[in-house]
């Protein structure tokens, strides 16, 4: 049974590493042809096309991982039955699933470290292939947001025109305080509000003070230097980076900065909840390829191809579903992320309680 095991193993992980590097690698030469007719207008810029191609290949891996797994499981699993092996196997007495087992243990370590690739290797060289992106593009990186608007903690509302990140302050800015039934308690407007690292506060250098009473009364003033006892710091204002860019950890400590001022995080918590769960959604396809293997026929390979294609739409259809959903604040973000791979767990029980 041990050498069993370890031949299953072989086979497996030198088809899955094989074919890994084989997608990402046609993955990245169909990226390279859509860019081929800018490239050729400016060939100075080499350098940076080679660090964006070559920054954006782990992020390429970490999405092909799944179809990889799928993949190599189902080709060497059918060729066992193609050749018979598995027949041999299951007169000893062994189930498919038995068999396989060594294989499903692997698999779930290789889900476990994705995890891990996305954090410290994917999502990190992300930024290097935006960058380098960047500067072949001309793009600089934005000093100072555009108009937004942000409700922020305890009840306080901002309209600003433009914050100035470096700088940490904003221009003519709206500041309202809002009360529990709704009403307005007071206004503020200035043309220059800055942060001030020592006090850790906000301070209006110059506006206009509109405090309304419960009595309808409205008191009007000027105010200098005035400061804002307000729950947002300059990280709160701070333009959210791209999401393929994120690390887990990043992602994290946004969310947890936006919850703190009240702000609706529920992309940002979907994303996170799919960035593990789509690691592990490997696993279940492994699961699934295994059931396929059962019906393979002489042409393994095209069985293998069309089996990860269809299961790659149907999975990514239903990912895409819930996780708008979770997106759009329809759903809980966790549970819009594992949706997919608790449908398709399900599936999978169903199956093997129906052909084992």
């Amino acid at each position: 049974m041990k050498k069993l095991n370890a031949y299953l193993l072989k086979e497996f992980l030198s088809f899955f590493f094989g074919s890994l590097f084989l997608f990402v690698v046609l993955v990245t030469i169909a990226d390279l042809s859509t860019r081929l007719s800018f490239y050729t207008e400016h060939p100075e810029l080499i350098n940076y096309f080679i660090t964006y191609h070559l920054a954006r290949a782990p992020h390429n891996a970490y999405y092909i991982f799944p179809v990889a797994l799928m993949f190599s499981s189902t080709y060497v699993l059918g060729n066992f039955v193609k050749n018979k092996e598995m027949l041999a196997v299951e007169n000893s007495g062994i189930s498919l699933f038995k068999f396989s087992m060594p294989m499903f243990i692997i698999v779930i370590g290789l889900c476990l470290f994705l995890v891990f690739f996305w954090e410290f290797v994917a999502a990190p060289l992300n930024k290097v292939s935006f960058d380098a992106n960047d500067a072949m593009r001309g793009n600089q990186k934005a000093s100072k947001s555009g108009p937004w608007q942000l409700f922020g903690g305890d009840n306080y509302l901002y309209f600003i025109e433009t914050y100035f990140y470096k700088e940490q302050y904003m221009t003519n800015t709206i500041v309202l305080k809002i009360n529990e039934d709704g009403g307005i308690k007071f206004r503020i407007s200035s043309p220059y509000i800055q942060w001030n690292d020592n006090d850790r506060k906000w301070y209006v250098q110059n506006g206009i003070l509109t405090t309304f009473t419960d009595n309808k009364e409205i008191d009007v003033k000027e105010i200098n230097n005035y400061p804002l006892e307000v729950l947002e710091r300059p990280e709160h204002f701070y333009g959210r980076p791209p999401l393929d860019s994120m690390s887990i950890s990043e992602e994290a400590h946004i969310i947890k900065l936006q919850k703190e001022v009240n702000m609706d995080t529920s992309k940002l918590e979907t994303d996170l909840h799919y960035r593990i769960s789509y690691c592990f959604s490997g696993f279940i396809i492994v699961l699934l390829a295994s059931l396929f293997s059962k019906f393979s026929t002489q042409s393994v390979l095209v069985i293998s191809l069309v089996m990860v294609i269809i299961v790659a739409l149907l999975y990514y259809s239903v990912l895409m579903i819930f996780r708008s959903m979770g997106e759009a604040g329809n759903m809980n973000p966790f549970i819009s992320a594992w949706m997919p791979n608790i449908i398709f767990a399900i599936l999978c029980i169903l199956a093997f309680k129906k052909f084992y």
